[in-house]
């Protein structure tokens, strides 16, 4: 299935920017022909990697993955390539973390397992690259993930992967990751309205990490809104875009 209009364009639209075309697909709703016109058309893949974990009262349980593919979906609208359905396997969660429950954790052989696997198929498939957007970031779970991915580049030549936990884009403008707070708050805002229920937060007090399950800014007092999503995402794509297009300029060269 084609994507069509998309998050990108409503990203655009709400921060006043003119709406991008591009070909691009969702593997999960794709037929045949239309996953191998956008593969050779652009043989990029992106691939959201998240966990089943607490996000605070407001916001659903699988808040990282749906974030991260939210992202890979505007992502794909710009680049061309093909869009995986988000991966649910997390390591160093709130669980172990804080004691929190609502969240399955994963060992570190398991997260690494999955991603050689998928890796190594998206390179069979014929991707030159493959493009993994972290949406959880816990320090442990992100280092595993980048050394199967350091692994998977040192002995592939045909594809590169590129990964990254996804405030990596937003430093240089200023956009802090965060766990739960403001920007987590506002992507998911902007990609699944009604998800999120603010009211659900205490009025007064402070809400930490420990505690709460929240850090970052404050998502009440309107600092989280869909607005602030839109442009952390248009940030997210003006700065990751252009990369991605050149890494597939240079392996094709």
């Amino acid at each position: 299935m084609l994507l069509g209009r998309g998050l990108r364009d409503r990203a655009r639209e709400v921060v006043g920017v003119p709406a991008a075309v591009g070909l691009s697909v969702r593997y999960e709703l794709a037929k045949p022909e239309d996953y191998r016109a956008a593969k050779a058309a652009a043989p990029i893949a992106y691939v959201a990697w998240g966990a089943h974990e607490w996000h605070c009262l407001h916001n659903p349980l699988g808040l990282d993955a749906l974030k991260a593919h939210g992202i890979c979906l505007a992502m794909c609208e710009e680049t061309g390539g093909v869009v995986f359905p988000p991966i649910y396997c997390g390591h160093q969660t709130m669980k172990p973390y804080a004691g929190f429950d609502a969240t399955i954790e994963y060992s570190r052989e398991c997260v690494q397992l999955l991603a050689t696997e998928t890796l190594d198929q998206l390179a069979d498939e014929g991707f030159r690259v493959i493009v993994l957007v972290m949406g959880h970031y816990g320090p442990k779970h992100v280092a595993a993930l980048q050394a199967v991915i350091a692994d998977f580049n040192e002995r592939q030549d045909r594809a590169f992967v590129w990964g990254f936990p996804d405030y990596e884009p937003l430093k240089a403008e200023g956009i802090r990751g965060d766990h739960a707070g403001q920007t987590e708050t506002s992507f998911m805002m902007l990609f699944h309205p009604g998800t999120v229920e603010l009211d659900r937060l205490p009025e007064e007090g402070e809400l930490d990490m420990m505690k709460d399950g929240v850090d970052g800014v404050d998502p009440r007092d309107g600092n989280a809104s869909a607005e602030f999503g839109a442009k952390a995402l248009d940030a997210f794509i003006r700065n990751a875009a252009p990369k991605v297009l050149s890494l597939l300029a240079d392996l094709n060269g």
